[in-house]
C-alpha cells in the first residue's frame, strides 16, 4: 500500500504532462473544426441570396371579402402584427425588431438590419451575417440582402453604389459612417470577403448579381471614417 501511495504522485505527473502535451493539438483541431463550421455557415448564407422573383404584395390580387355596412360598423379594429416592418416610413430611429438602421443616401436606401441572415429575415429586410463583426467594432460587419424585382426594394440598387460613397449605420446608442473602398463581383463560395483583418473597422454589403439568374455576388466594402456618440 505504501509503495502504491508513493507511485500516485508519479502517475499524476504523467497524466498532467500528457494532458499538457496533447491539449495544444486538441485545441488546434477544435479551432480548425469551428472555423470550417463558420465557413460552411457563411457559404449557406451566401447561397440564400438568389434573387426573389415574387412581389411582396401578392395578396393584392386576392379579392377582399364583402361585408355589410352593419357588420363593418360592429367590427373591431385589428392590431397590426408586431413583427411587421414598414420600410417606407422609417425614421433615423432603430425599429424594435432590428439591431441597426442601414442608410445609403446615394440610392435612397433606409432599411432595418435584422440579426442573422436567415431566409425568413431576408424576405423581410436586410440582415447581418452570423459570426461576423458588429457595427463600429474592429472586424467585418457583414450585411446581406436580396435584390427584389421592385425598383429600390432592399438591395435592388446596390450596384449603383461606387467607391467614395458613404454608408451609415445607426444603432440604438451610436451612429457610424463608412466610406466605400471596394466594389467586387465574386462567386458564392468566396467567403473570404466576410473575414476581417484584425485591425480595421469595415462593413461589407452582399447581394446577388446579376439581378435575374444570379451567378455571382456583388460585394460593397467600406471602412469606418466617423464615429459619433
Amino acid at each position: 500500500m505504501k509503495k502504491m501511495a508513493r507511485q500516485i504522485p508519479f502517475l499524476l505527473c504523467i497524466v498532467v504532462g500528457t494532458i499538457l502535451l496533447v491539449y495544444p493539438t486538441l485545441k488546434d483541431r477544435y479551432d480548425s473544426y469551428r472555423q470550417q463550421q463558420i465557413l460552411a455557415e457563411w457559404q449557406q448564407s451566401l447561397l440564400r441570396l438568389d434573387n426573389v422573383t415574387l412581389e411582396e404584395n401578392i395578396e393584392a390580387d386576392v379579392p377582399a371579402p364583402s361585408i355589410s355596412v352593419a357588420e363593418a360598423a360592429e367590427a373591431k379594429p385589428v392590431q397590426a402584427a408586431p413583427l411587421h416592418v414598414e420600410t417606407k416610413t422609417l425614421t433615423e430611429s432603430v425599429p424594435d425588431q432590428a439591431e441597426a438602421l442601414l442608410v445609403i443616401d446615394k440610392i435612397d436606401l433606409k432599411l432595418p438590419v435584422l440579426t442573422n441572415a436567415t431566409e425568413k429575415n431576408l424576405q423581410l429586410s436586410v440582415a447581418s451575417m452570423a459570426n461576423t463583426g458588429k457595427a463600429g467594432d474592429i472586424g467585418n460587419y457583414a450585411i446581406a440582402g436580396h435584390r427584389n424585382l421592385t425598383y429600390g426594394k432592399n438591395f435592388n440598387r446596390l450596384d449603383e453604389v461606387d467607391v467614395g460613397d458613404r454608408i451609415k449605420v445607426n444603432t440604438r446608442s451610436k451612429r457610424y459612417e463608412y466610406e466605400v473602398q471596394e466594389k467586387l463581383y465574386v462567386l458564392p463560395e468566396e467567403v473570404w470577403v466576410l473575414k476581417g483583418n484584425g485591425k480595421d473597422r469595415v462593413i461589407t454589403l452582399i447581394t446577388c448579381h446579376p439581378l435575374q439568374n444570379a451567378t455571382h455576388r456583388l460585394i460593397i466594402k467600406g471602412k469606418i471614417v466617423e464615429k459619433q456618440s
